[in-house]
């Protein structure tokens, strides 16, 4: 009797983290549509006559679009991760570039505050071909590098690259990301790799963000064989 018991119990739970999971990835996928909608048609408004009060309005409305898309993407992968769903590739990449373009959209997109971003990338990365998953990598790295300038105010964000180990035709590379921002206490630093999580009550409302990109990170790079 108990272990039917508990059996009902296993399978509701089980009944219950399904029906979470489609729940965030069927709300994700229909708001994808109007927010793309959004975004487009405030990408069209910009390119006309406006006054700059208008100007402004737009560009809040873009900036705000974007926002609720990184959390619908972040939402998106935190489901397929959490469902074991997510495919991780493995294809010939350069390493050096992705980290370099990376480095340059974030410039791009953070070019209205006055920190400085700096790149320092092994030599012996330089010209060579890996096999990983390079959207993949892109993405831990963007988050890193956001969440830098995010909680930076001055001063600068560099990204580092280097060889640790190469064992025959395998790699560990280490790239790290250090800023001249606030910091993170050493107690609170497992914390924010837990979803939802932050490392204080008060960023959210100060600085923005879910919690949900260092544990998409902290998720992607174990499926990837490696760790942050």
């Amino acid at each position: 009797e108990k272990v039917e018991s508990l059996k009902t119990v296993i399978s509701e739970v089980n009944d219950l983290i399904k029906s979470r999971e489609q729940l965030i990835s069927t709300v994700s996928h229909d708001l994808k549509t109007p927010l793309n909608t959004i975004v487009g048609y405030s990408d069209l408004i910009e390119n006309t006559d406006l006054t700059e009060k208008q100007l402004y309005y737009v560009n809040q409305i873009t900036n705000s679009s974007l926002y609720v898309t990184k959390l619908v993407d972040d939402l998106l992968d935190f489901s397929k991760l959490e469902a074991g769903k997510l495919h991780i590739e493995t294809i010939p990449f350069s390493l050096e570039g992705i980290i370099q373009q990376t480095v340059e959209t974030s410039k791009d997109v953070h070019q209205q505050k006055n920190v400085a971003i700096h790149l320092y990338v092994d030599q012996a990365i330089s010209n060579q071909v890996f096999e990983s998953d390079p959207l993949r990598i892109r993405q831990i790295l963007s988050n890193l590098i956001g969440n830098a300038f995010k909680f930076t105010e001055e001063g600068s964000v560099t990204v580092y690259a280097k060889i640790l180990e190469q064992k025959a035709q395998e790699f560990e590379i280490e790239t790290k990301v250090v800023d001249t921002g606030i910091g993170i206490s050493k107690e609170k630093q497992e914390l924010i790799f837990k979803e939802f999580q932050q490392a204080d009550s008060s960023t959210s409302s100060k600085y923005g963000g879910t919690g949900l990109g260092l544990s998409i990170c902290n998720k992607l790079s174990h499926l990837m064989g490696g760790k942050i």
